[in-house]
């Protein structure tokens, strides 16, 4: 290309981010749209394994691994499954792989907005439209501080998550209920306010499994561990509970009632949590999720391949998605040919998340089989015995 291509990222999340880090190395200016008014506008979740081979080689190539090895942490990697009565069923601790360490969501993002320039993220912005023009440039219509604004684009990312503003103009599918609903508490200065259920989830993750119910908590480096009461349930159970979760003790109460079977001990992990309890239905697309290809536009993470937690991967993906993107783009400056280009991400991307979609579709089913944690501890055996380390 004899001219930088003009290109923007909608989102600002750890995809986006990872993009425009890459094309800033690479010395591809960029524009990235985010709707949240500024960096710390909100709590960012909780915590990330990133793949030695693919979230940590997106790093690696962003030039940013020891700014990551700053703020991983190995023990995270320790894991305990348990049942309702609190009988563990696997014990991990004390890895030795490291090749998954733990790092909480908003380290991560905080160290990509830090490499990049002030001026990169356009805070408080909110894309409204993305059109093809008539000479086939990618128009996106925002809406921000200064008002109203349209600007055109060579090559538009939509890294902007599960309801993607960007898709629409590459396909009508929409993301369907995974038979999942979870909900997300914080239980806060841990150690020293809840010191027993520190000790019991330990520095890493602990999940308890029976009934087709899952409790599943998880350490952050700031002290507190985020859990997640999950259900499999129809997409509108937890909307017609009647329950107000914005109040505690009507959540905790629902809690109360569907653990009612677990051990004391376990049921601490929700009664100890703080006020703050968010519910969420989870989405995903299906497990072969494509799109005919069209010029100046794609997608990225979780736009792309929408998947649920169960693997480990979305992250890792997205990540590796950047890098993809980035390399993509370096391509065509050199020899030409970005639709081209783009279209062979697309295409190795497809075949790299549809795998990880599969393999999420098939543990998802084994976290609630009924006679759960045996069935999932077995096939965990069964991976770790064949790869030498755990799935994630």
């Amino acid at each position: 290309m004899s001219t930088l291509p003009r290109i923007a990222i909608v989102g600002a999340g750890p995809g986006g981010l990872t993009l425009a880090r890459l094309l800033h190395v690479k010395q591809f200016p960029c524009t990235v749209f985010e709707r949240e008014p500024h960096r710390d506008s909100r709590s960012q979740g909780g915590s990330l394994d990133l793949h030695a081979e693919t979230g940590q080689l997106a790093l690696r190539e962003a030039g940013l691994f020891e700014e990551f090895k700053a703020i991983a942490r190995s023990e995270g990697e320790d894991m305990v499954v348990a049942d309702k009565n609190g009988k563990e069923y696997f014990k991990q601790v004390d890895a030795e792989s490291n090749d998954r360490p733990e790092v909480d969501r908003i380290q991560l993002r905080n160290v990509l907005l830090d490499s990049l320039p002030a001026e990169a993220v356009q805070w408080g912005t909110s894309v409204r439209s993305v059109q093809r023009t008539k000479n086939s440039q990618i128009e996106i219509q925002s809406e921000g501080p200064n008002g109203l604004h349209c600007d055109i684009f060579d090559l538009v990312v939509g890294a902007d998550g599960a309801w993607s503003r960007v898709r629409p103009i590459l396909t009508d599918t929409k993301p369907h209920y995974s038979t999942i609903s979870a909900l997300d508490l914080r239980i806060r200065e841990v150690d020293s306010r809840h010191a027993e259920v520190g000790r019991m989830v330990g520095r890493g993750s602990y999940l308890a499994l029976s009934h087709q119910k899952c409790l599943i908590a998880q350490r952050n480096g700031d002290n507190s561990i985020r859990v997640y009461a999950m259900f499999q349930c129809t997409e509108d159970w937890l909307a017609n509970t009647g329950v107000d979760f914005s109040d505690e003790a009507q959540a905790k109460g629902l809690l109360s009632h569907e653990f009612e079977a677990f051990a004391p001990s376990l049921q601490d992990l929700f009664l100890d949590a703080d006020p703050d309890i968010t519910a969420r239905p989870m989405y995903m697309f299906p497990t072969d999720h494509t799109w005919k290809h069209a010029a100046g536009v794609t997608l990225l993470g979780d736009a792309a391949h929408l998947m649920t937690p169960f693997a480990g991967e979305g992250v890792n993906l997205a990540m590796m998605d950047a890098l993809d993107i980035s390399n993509a783009v370096a391509k065509a400056a050199t020899e030409g040919g970005l639709d081209e280009a783009i279209l062979a991400y697309e295409e190795k991307m497809f075949e790299r998340s549809h795998k990880s979609m599969e393999e999420t579709w098939h543990n998802l089913g084994l976290f609630f089989m009924e006679d759960s944690p045996k069935s999932f501890v077995g096939f965990f055996e069964e991976m770790m015995a064949r790869f030498g380390g755990p799935p994630e």
